[in-house]
């Protein structure tokens, strides 16, 4: 007689929910293959360093952002919703008409750009009005920010962090930005450690005086003020009607690897297109080709959520 009947119940409740686990593990490693092809990021070169990055982003592929449980509530989410809309893109500086943007750039790059660090299209978030604007409104630590390029010591691995300090008579939340990364993940950094100032206003400060905003991705699901740093980033980059139009897949099932696919590239495509960024040209290290790529999905999975949760 087969072991198929003669299996009791018991062990069949203990086996069956271990197929959806090995379906959802077929169609991480399917999607992420479309990614890694999309990015052009050859299976040849898939040292340690680009492991370490393929886990983070199966980690976020793989997790229902509906589910998490380190989701700031919606009472929360929402007044950080009106807050972005209100106090952050309102107060940011208009861009200048696109005739002086060309010329702005022909300065750049024939005069300046030898000279200057690029600070990217993060320079509307970090401006001193928006800057002043966010202090007076959530404070009472004065804002500071220092973004400058940093290669050496920990190097690119760090993106930026911040930290609380008293500066002679007055109390300051300092927010560092390394440069030396592309502009859009400059922006989404600021953006994060901006989300940790309102958190500190609306929440209370943590008691870590320094954070950094480095590591994997998938560890920022456990802690609520990571993820309100983040829903800051996302709100800002992802429009409801955006998210309509896209599709919101908050979390990968049997048999929906390319429905998510589909909706990572179209959310990808609208990012490149805002910072100039293609990860699949240039001399760009595969595993920050990855690593990218797991900070778009990680952003755009949790619009997704925001939206499907808080209805923002």
């Amino acid at each position: 007689m087969s072991a198929s009947l003669t299996s009791s119940p018991t062990m069949a409740k203990r086996i069956a929910p271990r197929e959806p686990e090995a379906l959802v593990t077929r169609e991480v490693d399917q999607l992420v293959s479309k990614l890694l092809g999309e990015i052009k990021v050859p299976f040849g070169s898939l040292g340690t360093r680009v492991l370490n990055q393929l886990s983070d982003l199966k980690r976020i592929l793989s997790t229902d952002y509906m589910e998490v449980p380190a989701l700031p509530s919606k009472p929360l989410l929402r007044e950080l919703e009106q807050i972005v809309e209100n106090d952050i893109k309102q107060h940011m500086p208009a861009l200048p008409s696109k005739p002086l943007l060309r010329e702005l750039e022909q300065i750049i790059d024939n005069d300046l750009k030898p000279r200057t660090p690029a600070y990217g299209n993060f320079g509307s978030l970090g401006s001193p009005q928006l800057l002043c604007h966010l202090g007076k409104i959530f404070g009472p630590r004065e804002l500071e920010l220092r973004a400058e390029p940093y290669r050496t010591g920990a190097g690119l691995s760090l993106r930026g962090f911040y930290c609380r300090a008293d500066v002679g008579e007055k109390s300051k939340f300092v927010i560092f930005v390394n440069t030396a990364h592309h502009p859009g993940a400059v922006a989404a950094t600021l953006g994060h450690e901006l989300g940790h100032y309102i958190y500190g206003s609306l929440v209370g400060e943590k008691a870590s005086h320094t954070a950094f905003m480095e590591g994997a991705f998938a560890n920022h699901l456990v802690e609520e003020d990571e993820l309100f740093a983040d829903s800051l980033v996302a709100l800002s980059a992802y429009s409801p009607e955006l998210i309509k139009k896209i599709g919101g897949v908050t979390h990968l099932k049997p048999g929906s690897a390319d429905m998510l696919f589909s909706s990572i590239k179209d959310a990808y495509g609208m990012i490149g297109k805002s910072y100039d960024l293609d990860l699949a040209k240039g001399k760009m290290e595969a595993a920050w080709r990855v690593r990218y790529l797991t900070s778009m999905a990680h952003f755009f999975k949790l619009r997704c959520a925001l939206y499907k949760s808080a209805g923002i």
